[in-house]
């Protein structure tokens, strides 16, 4: 049976989380959660070192998770959380690692290059092991049957990959909007923020809660295009080469996201 391995940023009590454990138990995966004990997003692939060494504070604990086998959540980092159950609380290496689902988007460079939720997927695939980074993209309110949404989404994903992908690891990235109408594979988008900061003495404050501007490539192809008009987002993400995944892996990911759409009812 797979093994599984779910972690987020948003914390251990996240609805986001809780669904995806609940999707992937209920779809046959052994699964385990380590994941930070509260919200820790926009920290991407960070790992201090520092802390695993002789002043280490690094402390876990026990928690029941409905269709978990075990469930620790640290005060940790999601890179960390995930660096540490590989090292030390797992018994059995996962066969994938699953992050989310977080809530909000993570779409475009920046973002991909901030997100927590990326950044545990990450982390699993520099350790050679399969990774989904998932988020429900929504801009308000999202409803419980929204993340179950995204949660299936990722789960069946993650079956067709695993049994139809010839690379040993891989690293995806899913936007989910609320009520998709299909599904399609993509490639970053470039966006960048600017947020405004102002001086206050001798501290430095972000301007109102927060003041902060999007400026988004909308071309078509990219994971917001896809989501701005109403599309799940798939894309690889390949750490040397970013924007131009490998041809090879992109046909078979195409194939594995057009049975996707079909069993979803949703075009492709």
């Amino acid at each position: 049976m797979t093994v599984v391995l779910a972690v987020n940023d948003d914390g251990v009590d996240s609805i986001g989380l809780r669904a995806l454990v609940e999707e992937l138990s209920q779809s046959g995966f052994r699964v385990y959660v380590v994941t930070p004990a509260y919200q820790m997003s926009g920290v991407s692939k960070t790992v201090s070192f520092y802390r695993f060494g002789r002043d280490g504070r690094v402390w876990f604990k026990r928690l029941e998770a409905r269709g978990a086998l075990e469930c620790w959540a640290l005060n940790a980092t999601p890179a960390e959380s995930v660096l540490i159950a590989l090292r030390l609380l797992l018994e059995e290496k996962p066969d994938l690692v699953v992050s989310g689902v977080n809530s909000g988007p993570n779409m475009g460079l920046e973002d991909i290059l901030t997100s927590g939720t990326v950044g545990a997927a990450l982390e699993a695939y520099l350790h050679g092991i399969p990774a989904i980074a998932v988020s429900l993209a929504h801009s308000g309110s999202a409803s419980l049957e929204d993340y179950r949404v995204a949660s299936r989404v990722a789960s069946r994903l993650a079956s067709l990959l695993l049994n139809s992908i010839s690379e040993n690891r891989w690293l995806i990235n899913i936007n989910v909007p609320p009520r998709p109408r299909g599904v399609i594979v993509t490639r970053p988008a470039v966006n960048t923020y600017r947020t405004r900061f102002r001086i206050q003495g001798e501290v430095i404050e972000v301007e109102s809660e927060p003041v902060v501007e999007r400026y988004w490539d909308r071309a078509p192809g990219t994971d917001v295009w896809a989501v701005l008009n109403g599309y799940i987002s798939i894309t690889p993400l390949n750490v040397l080469k970013l924007l131009d995944p490998d041809e090879r892996f992109k046909l078979e990911l195409e194939n594995a996201v057009r049975r996707l759409g079909e069993e979803l009812g949703v075009t492709v």
